[in-house]
């Protein structure tokens, strides 16, 4: 049935009209909370309506102080005039109109056409003792880094007024500053804390940047030779914008089906003007995929569905936050989810792989494996020289868990949507005005909005004829992912005590995913089921099993498997409070100084010293649901991540309870 049903679909997708809903979708500045937005969400639903479907805008405050579990909204924020003027030589440095990219967005108005301002070069880092008698009130900081650094000191504390940055996050081996050497990188002010001081920024490509780095180097030299020369490099600023309480949108449209149960669709719509990866490809390839179920349903050519389709194009987060807390329980119905982020990149422009993101161990679902089996004949597009077999004309992986999208709320145990993503990584332009229409691939585009469309389509229509293929795909990936860790454990990389217990705890959590399938059953076929899942997990386990019992023979033959005892100042349980993860700890400390450098210090001098202190907190929190002690957190936590430590959950949870978000029993 699978590959019937992929069949069709790649037949009914299109991906030159795809790429005409990005080209569509790109037009507009789709800043979180603007007006830009707004339009643009319009325009979704006006497309949707013209292809035959239902399509509302369901409308939220973006006020500053309404929350939605625990996300706090910011305010609304339009521009509608913003440029950059050098004094001498006269030369314009950022507009606006020209690119939308070349102001840090959620920037202050500020008028200073007739009062020309000092342009001060950042360039000994962001400590404020390596600028000690510098005077920076009134002036502009010309920042070659991330500005965040600055906003306390110097702005806050010593009076300058704004940034220049022409910053470039560089991905070793897929981006350097040259190869982006005339783009500007997408940044943004967010003002979720009373006190942060107003301000604002222009953004330049590295090549401007580079221009005005030598002025100021070269002002900095005239004016040592000669004190009555200026010291810096003079522009004049003009920004018309305003913040003020306004409004989020979310466009809803469904398919139903003859159960009350669903399944979620979700895609942001937001970013700046370009952004048509990141994310028009979402959006389109979407609205194209619940395009060709309806179709191929509607004529007969597919089985209608069984569960309803509900897609949602959302700023991306605070949308999502919003909707889940806006429909209530009626959460409960969603069996599991898709989020489209980066889906159409040009794979020979620097763009990486369609990617499969997994889900948390916490949150074990068979969606991935199904999904792992749709890409396997979506990449059957193009036949080999032998009989039978085909090649990939494009690449693609499944990969493990990440949280930088909708889907990490969604997979929230609290919500407990099992929800994979559908991406592009690397990206050569992510986060850039290089992100046009230009680097979108129709071609890729029909790849990813086929993977949508069959996954979502047969999660709907899910048949116990289904189960042998998706349950020999489990066996197939714990395989691969159990010989991984074999070969690191060969390789030194692995201790053996540390290779056993990730080779149980990967077992235990694809076992969980198999179990995971009763529950798409009914209770006329839950034996079969039942039987086929244990059948599987015993096999599962036998795997496992016989990998140890080879590496042990051939690598470590005198290794004995011991438990370490849990120390008594770990064994505290801890229970949840709040429903959807934590991303912005400091959000949960407005008001009290205390609590908020607690807050500060965490991120400063813990949380840095991860790889990934995003992806690790959000796991702990998965983990946290008042029956695993805070031993038990860490130790499932680290094993999933291979990151961070006991002492780091047992200070991270410390510091959640302090804040009133989790209990200690």
């Amino acid at each position: 049935m699978i590959r019937d049903v992929m069949e069709k679909i790649s037949q009914s997708v299109s991906g030159g009209r795809i790429f005409n809903s990005v080209r569509e979708i790109s037009n507009y500045h789709r800043i979180q909370a603007s007006p830009g937005y707004r339009a643009a969400a319009q325009h979704v639903q006006q497309r949707l309506a013209q292809s035959g479907f239902n399509a509302v805008i369901h409308t939220y405050p973006a006020d500053g102080s309404t929350w939605f579990f625990t996300s706090k909204m910011f305010r609304e924020w339009n521009c509608r005039k913003a440029v950059l003027d050098l004094v001498e030589p006269q030369k314009r440095l950022a507009d606006f109109s020209a690119n939308n990219m070349s102001i840090i967005q959620r920037s202050i108005p500020c008028d200073y056409r007739g009062q020309p301002l000092d342009i001060v070069l950042m360039d000994k880092g962001s400590d404020p003792q390596n600028y000690a008698g510098v005077d920076l009130k009134g002036k502009l900081l010309f920042v070659r880094q991330n500005f965040h650094g600055f906003m306390d000191w110097a702005i806050q504390e010593q009076g300058a007024l704004g940034f220049i940055t022409d910053v470039i996050a560089e991905m070793p081996g897929v981006r350097a500053r040259a190869d982006l050497y005339d783009v500007m990188t997408y940044t943004s002010f967010w003002w979720r804390q009373p006190d942060e001081p107003p301000t604002f920024g222009f953004v330049l490509t590295p090549r401007m940047g580079d221009f005005l780095a030598q002025l100021c180097l070269q002002k900095r030299a005239d004016h040592e030779k000669d004190p009555s020369a200026d010291a810096y490099p003079k522009a004049t600023a003009f920004i018309d914008a305003e913040l003020y309480n306004g409004s989020i949108e979310v466009v809803e449209t469904c398919l139903p089906g003859e159960t009350d149960e669903e399944l979620l669709i979700v895609a942001h719509l937001c970013h700046p003007r370009s952004s048509a990866n990141d994310n028009a490809s979402g959006v389109a390839a979407s609205m194209e995929a619940v395009k060709a179920i309806r179709d191929l349903t509607e004529s007969g050519q597919l089985p209608r569905l069984k569960r309803g389709i509900r897609m949602i194009f959302v700023p991306e987060f605070t949308g999502t936050y919003a909707y889940l807390h806006g429909i209530g329980e009626a959460r409960s119905r969603i069996k599991a989810g898709i989020n489209l982020d980066m889906v159409g990149g040009r794979q020979v422009h620097g763009y990486g792989p369609i990617t499969i993101s997994g889900l948390p161990h916490s949150t074990p679902s068979f969606v991935v494996d199904l999904a792992a089996l749709i890409m396997d004949e979506v990449r059957r597009n193009q036949p080999a020289q032998g009989k039978g077999n085909t090649s990939a004309m494009f690449n693609g992986k499944v990969g493990s868990f990440e949280t930088g999208s909708d889907h990490y709320v969604l997979s929230d145990p609290t919500i407990n949507i099992p929800s994979i993503m559908l991406g592009q990584w690397p990206d050569k332009f992510y986060h850039t005005s290089g992100d046009t229409p230009e680097v979108v691939d129709p071609f890729i585009l029909h790849k990813s909005a086929s993977i949508c469309a069959g996954y979502i389509y047969l999660l709907a229509n899910l048949s116990p004829e289904d189960i042998p293929l998706i349950l020999n795909k489990s066996l197939e990936r714990l395989t691969e992912d159990l010989s991984e860790l074999v070969k690191k454990a060969a390789g030194k990389q692995l201790a053996s005590g540390l290779l056993y217990r990730k080779m149980q705890h990967l077992t235990e959590f694809y076992k969980g995913c198999n179990r995971s399938l009763a529950g798409f059953f009914s209770e006329k076929d839950e034996q079969s089921v039942q039987v086929r899942i244990e059948r599987m997990n015993k096999l599962l386990e036998q795997a496992a099993d016989t990998l140890w019992n080879g590496y042990v023979e051939d690598f470590d033959p005198d290794f004995e498997v011991t438990n370490e005892p849990a120390p008594a100042a770990f064994r505290y349980v801890p229970v949840r409070k709040y429903v959807t993860p934590v991303s912005h700890l400091e959000d949960h400390a407005l008001g009290d100084p205390e609590k908020l450098a607690a807050c500060k210090d965490h991120l400063k001098n813990h949380a840095s010293k991860l790889h990934s202190a995003h992806y690790f907190d959000g796991v702990v929190q998965f983990y946290i649901n008042g029956e695993r002690s805070l031993w038990e957190i860490a130790q499932e936590s680290m094993l999933e991540t291979s990151d961070g430590s006991v002492e780091y959950v047992d200070r991270f949870v410390r510091l959640l309870a302090s804040l009133g978000l989790v209990e200690i029993n």
